[in-house]
């Protein structure tokens, strides 16, 4: 077969504006085409490629029994964008309102693949079939090619067949999960519902499957308007509303009086249903002929029509709440799983339950599989919406959605370990291990990278960080006294011992050597109950901070201090003494070499020790500790380079303002 070419009369700019597109919208703007075309049947299709098992969509039929596209007029309607026979009437040979009028929906089908093919049989005059070819590239796209001559057609009647190959490779995934018909068929019914309902000698077919609105309504309510202006004459509209069995494709659909659909929106009441609002009438056609339909509250009688249709979306909502929500409820209590016994004892345990309710209804209607799942499932949701409702209830969906990921065996033994504790406590334990795994990635950070640390003040920031997360120094160890000389130590040491009497008869000359401030004193947690006490003194650094003899020759200073005051106790109190910081120099390193009492200790006798560690030895043993724990909740650490820094200034804003 011959070919000749046309050039699309549109700038390349506007042209790819305006065919920009999804796959599914490019699906249903041919199948628009095929009614436009007076088809009675209208079939989409694919083909695969790919191993058994795997395979991906390859190709697109789009296949009618229309009146076809005569060559006569593919010059003009391929070759003048905006054009087509439909800017010229209102409705198609068959008597049929038209959908589109643009002559721009055969374009659209670029957005699912690069080469388009139409395959047409058309009777000329004579009643002759005759068949013609038209193709684009769109590597090419504004020069369609098509047939030089009209074939005599073998078929039997007319019709087109549209041809979409040479599907992108990112859209390859998501045009295989749109052919299979559960994705798209409540698509394709809320969109050509109406439609379909006002013109019943039309079939869709969509990969084997029927489109078939009248099966899979569940319910149907008609409401006739009247928008009524002095000395005009009446203006009439008709609103539908279409509650699916199954479908949740709930949006507010603006069409002709024989159920065109021209427009779309999104309305929030309707989304908790699964409901279709049609609003149709005559105004709607005539704004779309006269391309207005896109400035509609512009139009007072529109703006009318468009609010009663909201008006009648929320009173319709409400109702189908209240009846989904007596059923459902009746449900989970005739299962034995209703999270609640007896009847509420007040008020607010009725109004907790009231809640609770309304969260079933909702969440059986956004997880489906809630349903099918087992007893003990059902049963272990409903008690962690009870659980959440009581504590965060903006966590719930996050619940819903750990648990159908978990196993069963996983689902049965958290429902064990409810009967053991409850909800709020496992939380928190976790959460626990989770900010300090969290923590231990922000010190480290802090000591050794120097784009975080060095900016960091050692008492006023980094001391103040530390007294909240003692926990990295031991378990056993609660605040002693922060940032106060060896005297206030000296009161603190008496009262944990329990000898705060000793503390008025402490004389002069034993407190006069007192006065450097050590950074932190930690006490052994719950001191009374021990015979023998232990406190661990900590001298912090600078974060990025590299010790020296002078800091080492510090931290002996107070402790040789303690050691030669007999007011501190020795005998049953043991004295830690230790120096942090980011590295060691090659003094320190030496002097901590020749000692052989342990790593980094330089001093060990009569219960007071001395240790220079850097604060890797510190975070190393910490991430230890919780390893098992953190492969266990499966913790994931940053990757955020500024994860630090924006952690600080959250969770420590009074110490790390934000730069205005």
């Amino acid at each position: 077969m011959a070919y000749k070419s046309v050039n699309v009369e549109i700038t390349q700019e506007h042209f790819d504006r305006s065919i920009k597109g999804s796959p599914k919208e490019a699906v249903k703007e041919l199948i628009w085409n095929a009614c436009d075309a007076d088809a009675k049947n209208i079939e989409v299709s694919f083909d695969y490629d790919g191993i058994a098992g795997a395979e991906s969509v390859s190709d697109i039929y789009v296949k009618d029994d229309g009146h076809g596209i005569a060559i006569d007029h593919i010059e003009e309607y391929f070759g003048k964008y905006g054009r087509s026979q439909k800017t010229y009437s209102d409705k198609s040979p068959g008597g049929r309102i038209y959908h589109g009028k643009l002559g721009q929906g055969r374009y659209k089908s670029l957005a699912a693949g690069n080469f388009l093919d139409w395959d047409s049989v058309f009777q000329d005059e004579s009643g002759t079939l005759l068949h013609c070819e038209i193709h684009i590239n769109s590597a090419s796209r504004m020069n369609i090619s098509y047939s030089e001559t009209a074939d005599k057609a073998e078929a039997e009647h007319t019709g087109t067949i549209v041809h979409i190959h040479g599907i992108p490779d990112e859209k390859i995934g998501f045009i295989t999960k749109m052919a299979e018909p559960m994705e798209t068929i409540p698509d394709l019914l809320a969109t050509f519902a109406p439609y379909l309902l006002a013109y019943t000698n039309i079939t869709i077919k969509y990969n084997g499957v029927t489109v078939d609105p009248a099966q899979q309504i569940k319910s149907q309510e008609d409401q006739e308007l009247v928008y009524e202006e002095d000395g005009k004459e009446p203006i009439k509209a008709r609103l539908s509303a279409i509650t699916w069995k199954e479908a949740q494709f709930n949006k507010l659909y603006i069409c002709g009086s024989s159920g065109v659909v021209y427009a779309e929106m999104d309305y929030t009441p309707l989304k908790r249903t699964s409901t279709s609002l049609y609003l149709m009438g005559d105004l709607f056609e005539q704004m779309h002929r006269d391309n207005t339909l896109a400035m509609g509250n512009t139009n007072p009688a529109y703006a009318y029509f468009e609010e009663e249709a909201k008006k009648f979306a929320r009173a319709l909502v409400g109702e189908q709440e209240e009846e989904d929500a007596a059923v459902e409820i009746a449900r989970i209590k005739e299962e034995g799983i209703y999270p609640y016994d007896g009847e509420p004892e007040d008020d607010m345990k009725k109004a907790e339950r009231d809640v609770f309710d309304v969260f079933a209804v909702q969440v059986n209607r956004a997880v489906p599989q809630l349903k099918s799942s087992s007893r003990q499932t059902k049963k272990l949701t409903y008690h962690l919406m009870r659980e959440a409702i009581n504590t965060n209830p903006a966590s719930i969906k996050t619940i819903l959605t750990e648990v159908f990921n978990l196993t069963q065996q996983q689902q049965d033994d958290l429902a064990e370990l409810l009967t053991h504790t409850s909800l709020p406590d496992i939380i928190d334990t976790a959460k626990t291990v989770s900010d300090r795994l969290v923590f231990l990635q922000v010190l480290e950070e802090m000591v050794y990278n120097d784009s975080v640390g060095k900016a960091i003040k050692e008492r006023t920031q980094f001391h103040k960080v530390l007294l909240k997360e003692l926990w990295i120094f031991g378990e056993k160890y609660t605040l002693g006294t922060s940032d106060q000389s060896l005297r206030n130590l000296l009161k603190a040491h008496l009262n944990c011992l329990g000898r705060d009497e000793l503390t008025p008869e402490i004389p002069p000359e034993a407190v006069e050597d007192l006065t450097r401030i050590p950074d932190l004193c930690l006490f052994q947690q719950i001191c009374p109950s021990y015979e023998n006490f232990e406190h661990l003194v900590i001298e912090l650094k600078r974060p990025t901070l590299t010790l020296t003899l002078k800091e080492m020759d510090q931290i002996r200073d107070y402790a040789l201090t303690v050691a030669e005051n007999p007011m501190f106790d020795k005998t049953r109190t043991k004295w830690h003494f230790v120096l942090l910081g980011q590295r060691l120099d090659q003094h320190v390193q030496r002097a901590l070499r020749n000692q052989t009492v342990g790593e980094g200790n330089f001093y060990n006798a009569d219960n007071v020790s001395i240790s220079v560690f850097e604060w890797s030895k510190i975070i190393q043993d910490n991430k230890l500790k919780y390893e098992y724990l953190r492969r266990k909740l499966n913790h994931q650490l940053s990757s955020d380079p500024n994860f630090a820094s924006d952690y600080l200034r959250t969770k420590h804003a009074e110490l790390f303002p934000t730069e205005e």
